[in-house]
């Protein structure tokens, strides 16, 4: 049986009811005023959450900003770890607004950035929604938006430059575009429905190149084309021709990066899906972070409960939040009873849109599931979880007041039990984004520093002398002492440096750093250690060491 059978006169009158409403003008303003004062207010709780000082802006995303626009790739090797092959056009505007203004108007700027999603929330609900009275439905739009905005993973990454809820921008538009244009899929020219669907696939293609793990959704977005209604040869072109625009959209963002990284290492997405591009520089294989994934069948089925009940297996960050786990226990309930039941006449939702985005988010978990497990990258369908718990509950054959009390009592169960996580913030603000103390360097003109460890500090680079250049000889990419083929790029840059040569250690690695000087013909001189402090890491002091040859 359909999810929507054909729409009988009772429920295409409905539909039409809620399409033609005209709101008053108080209404309109008010939305209005909602949707343009809220990603403000959103700014402003990203910054009374605290100064971003998360791991990866100390590893990569202030450094590779940094090195794209000084031509530092190749210049520097590896300091910013495997993260140094990403594609850092994502990071560059955060870099050039905090290198320019306070770090707290930065980061503020960026929640303002992160609040878009409020609009683009607000606009799914009111374009899936079917709600006969129209400022009822605006409060329920405004609601579900809040709800989905505030939740324990979407708090803890308002501010941040982990970018999940900057990408999502892209895939809540291209989402729009579908439910907005809809059914009309179906009914005009096929031609100008395969133009669309190329269209609506470039924003989230765009998201993709910026940041790649977000290329789980588009699985979702297209098969979901192609299982909702109407002709099978005419959605599955429209599914190809809406896949055939986020490879445009991702060529436009990720083209430049994929020839750079083609042309110095061997393949365009270096060093990820190695084991098909064979790169001579990295194993084969396809360099996927697992290590959050289920560990057996029975977890993979019961995954939102075990990640809901310990945020720890999916993630560094503790927060809770029940609302994955609640639309996982709902949707096949409502979808079961439903097909026992049959269909009612009374719709919640708008047909097209229903199985559209139910498809698109049982796809899109599933394959969540088995790429990554990571929890930020689920934040999209936390986001759009309290929509889709209100579709859910409004396909099951009971009462209308009924389902919205069903629906009603489930938001209020996440709101109570939300407890956002916190991904190292500071509470007393820098001046600025980054800030650090280097000791007196002398003659910097020959200079090259070696970092060791494996901990975040490239952040502290574009404060030292730009004339030195920084090479790391330990990183979650590998160390020296480890059979690896880039380790040769490594030893050939160290070697074919003839002036001075100092060694950057966070003082807890030490050990494990002399260790591998050898590799290098280098050791370390028995003597004191000058101290380079990086501010935004908690005034984390690192040695700075001097190495003979």
């Amino acid at each position: 049986m359909e999810l929507y059978e054909p729409i009988d006169d009772n429920l295409q009158e409905n539909v039409d009811q809620s399409i033609r409403q005209v709101p008053g003008r108080k209404t309109r303003n008010f939305v209005l005023a909602i949707l343009i004062i809220a990603p403000f207010a959103i700014g402003l709780l990203a910054v009374v959450l605290g100064q971003d000082a998360n791991w990866d802006l100390r590893n990569y995303h202030w450094y590779n900003a940094y090195a794209f626009l000084n031509g530092r790739f190749g210049f520097d090797l590896l300091p910013s770890q495997t993260p140094y092959f990403y594609n850092p056009t994502i990071d560059v505007p955060f870099y050039l607004l905090a290198t320019h203004v306070s770090a707290f108007l930065a980061q503020y700027i960026l929640g303002v950035v992160q609040g878009l999603n409020f609009i683009l929330l607000f606009m799914l609900a009111y374009s899936v929604l079917v709600w006969p009275n129209f400022s009822q439905k605006v409060i329920v739009c405004i609601l579900l938006a809040t709800i989905g905005m505030l939740g324990g993973l979407g708090i803890s990454l308002l501010g941040t430059t982990y970018y999940d809820n900057v990408t999502s921008i892209g895939l809540f538009l291209s989402i729009l575009l579908i439910v907005h244009y809809g059914e009309r899929f179906l009914t005009v020219r096929l031609a100008s429905s395969l133009g669309r669907g190329f269209l609506f696939g470039i924003p989230m293609g765009l998201m993709v190149g910026l940041k790649l793990p977000s290329m789980l959704y588009c699985p979702g977005l297209c098969l979901a084309l192609a299982l909702t209604a109407g002709p099978l040869k005419r959605r599955l072109f429209i599914s190809i021709a809406f896949g055939l625009g986020i490879l445009f959209g991702a060529g436009v963002s990720l083209g430049h990066w994929a020839l750079f990284l083609q042309s110095h290492y061997g393949s365009p997405l270096f060093p990820f899906f190695n084991n098909y591009f064979k790169s001579p520089l990295a194993p084969l294989t396809s360099a996927r972070d697992a290590q959050f994934m289920p560990a057996n069948f029975k977890e993979f089925v019961l995954y939102p409960y075990i990640f809901s009940n310990n945020s720890l297996r999916i993630g560094e960050n503790i927060w809770c939040d029940w609302r994955l786990a609640i639309l996982y226990t709902l949707l096949p309930i409502a979808l079961l009873v439903r097909l026992v039941a049959g269909s009612d006449p009374v719709a919640l939702s708008m047909p097209y849109a229903t199985r559209y985005l139910l498809w698109w988010a049982a796809i899109s978990y599933l394959v969540w599931l088995v790429m990554f497990s990571i929890g930020r990258y689920a934040v999209p369908l936390e986001m759009m979880a309290p929509l889709l718990i209100v579709v859910s509950a409004g396909i099951i054959p009971l009462k209308i007041i009924n389902r919205v009390m069903l629906a009603g009592l489930l938001l209020l169960i996440i709101v109570v039990t939300v407890r956002p996580g916190n991904w190292d913030r500071r509470t007393n603000w820098l001046d600025h984004t980054v800030e650090v103390e280097i000791p007196p360097l002398g003659d910097t003109s020959d200079l090259m520093i070696l970092m060791a460890g494996n901990e975040p500090y490239s952040d502290i680079i574009p404060e030292f002398p730009p004339e030195i250049p920084f090479v790391r000889i330990q990183s979650n990419f590998g160390s020296l002492y480890e059979e690896k083929p880039f380790n040769k790029l490594v030893r050939e840059r160290v070697e074919s440096h003839r002036g001075r040569i100092l060694l950057l250690i966070p003082p807890d690695q030490k050990k494990d750093a002399i260790r591998t000087l050898p590799y290098l013909h280098l050791s370390l001189v028995s003597e004191p250690c000058d101290i380079v402090v990086d501010r935004l890491h908690d005034n984390w002091k690192l040695e700075l060491c001097k190495i003979r040859r």
